[in-house]
């Protein structure tokens, strides 16, 4: 794009030196494009302050005067904020627009020309200032937008990367798709949960195309969200106590703790069988003196004695299922307990211990011992 630097120079002149002005026709042909068009760009900015205007008009013409000594970084810095001053001023937003293309920023340089027709294109009576300004845009793009190239960036393996070009985020609807971009060489990165980082670079000319293609590794040792990656069913969920390298120490820790306190109940229902097992021994020897043997013939006087010899029967023997089944719940839980380490030390599968599919067991006293037996 050729820009005479001289009729440029004369030109913003003209316009930043009637900024102050021109806030007061703005303010004036505002009701009128109002009733005359139902939302037009340029009456739905808000009006900038007299301070705005006025440090707008002092950036502008420093931002003119850096343009002019080809200090066109300087210029594009001091042209941005005064165009974000003073919204209304294509102006200003003419000299941005150039600047940007001397910084070969042909993307940003044609939507600040693009920015400049669509809000004041169809303005019916705009100031002469901004008038100019306006032809100069609609003159200026089309070589602006030649120069203007094209990347088609692809990622394979995750279904969302999250991709980048030269840092600024590319949206998923972007890839695969031709996206804008300067000329020059650019990196293209892309990030995704399980995955291994990739990167490339691409060079493209002036107005031309590329296409960047990254393909995207599993990572072994990444962990996403749900497990580690590689177990069945995809890349999240619990990793299953049957695989490869699956964390048992807490099942394992688990079923211990099940097991003491299974211990423990059925500790405690032996002791009760027992004692009252013993009293019941007692109850029966009174009895078998008491009543008449061979005939189950007791006196009305020891009615008490046998309901007392039944309760405290009763009672033994529940504590002695319950010692039982205690024992042997706690004696299943530590043989499925899993050992600690096991799986990841040997990376192979740990297989389940098949649980018993049912408890039989029997109480018995005798004298003064007692037990349970049974099979499991």
């Amino acid at each position: 794009m050729r820009v005479s630097t001289g009729s440029g120079s004369r030109f913003h002149r003209r316009a930043i030196a009637s900024l102050t002005g021109l806030s007061l026709v703005v303010a004036a042909t505002m009701p009128l494009a109002i009733l005359t068009t139902s939302s037009p760009a340029y009456a739905q900015a808000p009006e900038a302050s007299s301070q705005d205007i006025a440090q707008a008009r002092q950036l502008g013409q420093q931002a003119q005067a850096a343009y002019d000594k080809g200090d066109f970084a300087e210029s594009e810095k001091l042209w941005t904020a005064a165009s974000k001053l003073y919204t209304q001023a294509p102006t200003l937003t003419l000299g941005l627009a150039r600047t940007q293309a001397k910084l070969n920023k042909f993307v940003a340089a044609q939507e600040s020309y693009n920015k400049i027709v669509r809000e004041w294109g169809n303005n019916p009576n705009p100031p002469p200032a901004f008038k100019d300004a306006v032809e100069a845009a609609k003159n200026e793009v089309g070589a602006v937008s030649a120069k203007v190239a094209s990347v088609t960036v692809s990622v394979e393996g995750p279904t969302n990367p999250q991709v980048t070009i030269d840092g600024v985020t590319v949206p998923a609807a972007a890839l695969g798709l031709k996206r804008p971009v300067d000329p020059g060489s650019h990196k293209v990165t892309a990030t995704a949960d399980g995955y291994k980082a990739a990167d490339t670079t691409f060079t493209v000319a002036e107005g031309g195309s590329a296409a960047a293609t990254l393909k995207m590794e599993k990572d072994p040792n990444a962990v996403v969200a749900g497990g580690p990656v590689g177990t069945p069913g995809g890349t999240g969920g619990p990793a299953s106590p049957t695989e490869p390298g699956a964390d048992t120490g807490g099942k394992s820790s688990s079923n211990k703790t099940l097991a003491l306190v299974a211990f423990g109940v059925g500790g405690a229902g032996l002791v009760v069988g027992a004692i009252t097992g013993g009293i019941a021994l007692g109850k029966s020897s009174s009895l078998n003196d008491a009543c008449v043997k061979g005939k189950d013939q007791c006196p009305t006087t020891s009615k008490d004695d046998i309901d007392s010899y039944k309760t405290v029967g009763t009672i033994s023997t529940i504590g002695f299922i319950v010692a039982g089944v205690g024992g042997v719940t706690g004696l299943v839980l530590l043989l499925t307990a899993p050992k600690e380490g096991s799986a990841a030390a040997s990376n192979a599968p740990v297989l389940a211990t098949k649980k018993p599919e049912g408890v039989s067991m029997t109480p018995w006293f005798a004298g003064t011992s007692a037990g349970v037996a049974g099979h499991f």
